[in-house]
């Protein structure tokens, strides 16, 4: 069936969706699909892109880019989605079709802890040293923006700090549905 989408970690950037999402597909024989690293092959790198055209254009194609890849999907799949996936105006289309892409599968909201403070301090950390850029001063209000989004999204939410594998183990269990692969 096209389009059938097995999980969706989702979440703010720096929260171990892609980690988990590469453990999972591991796990499960299931193919991956990471927005974020197929945006950047496939169309642009972000920062500069949204440097050039601004955040909302990159929004569009990003959303563009799921439905296709989505759309083309031959069997269940873990579709790692970016950290902004969610974040667009509740009434907007853009939010309205994100919300309905991640409906068609098990989406689970990643977090290091449910308090704000410790899930900052462990996520700013992470972004800091991934190389991208990152500064403090833009993280920080970007994660608590998005921890307010995400903490209430999805049908499940995923808390901890464990190994990607071993949270991919537990989640692989909770996927076991008959009939979905």
């Amino acid at each position: 069936m096209a389009g059938r989408v097995g999980a969706v970690p989702l979440g703010p950037g720096g929260v171990g969706k892609s980690t988990l999402g590469t453990a999972l597909a591991a796990h499960l024989h299931w193919p991956l699909i990471d927005l974020d690293l197929v945006f950047c092959e496939q169309i642009d790198i972000t920062g500069p892109l949204i440097a050039r055209h601004g955040y909302e254009r990159y929004r569009a194609q990003n959303l563009r880019l799921a439905e296709r890849l989505l759309a083309s999907a031959s069997r269940p799949v873990i579709f790692v989605t970016s950290s902004g996936f969610l974040a667009a105006e509740r009434q907007s289309s853009d939010y309205q079709s994100a919300k309905a892409l991640i409906a068609t599968g098990y989406a689970v909201t990643v977090l290091p802890s449910l308090d704000l403070e410790e899930a900052t301090d462990i996520v700013v950390a992470r972004q800091l040293t991934r190389g991208f850029g990152f500064v403090r001063a833009s993280e920080e209000p970007k994660f608590r923006a998005r921890f307010a989004i995400y903490q209430n999204e999805g049908d499940a939410l995923l808390i901890g700090t464990a190994p990607a594998s071993e949270m991919a183990a537990v989640l692989a269990h909770q996927l076991a549905i008959p009939g979905l692969d």
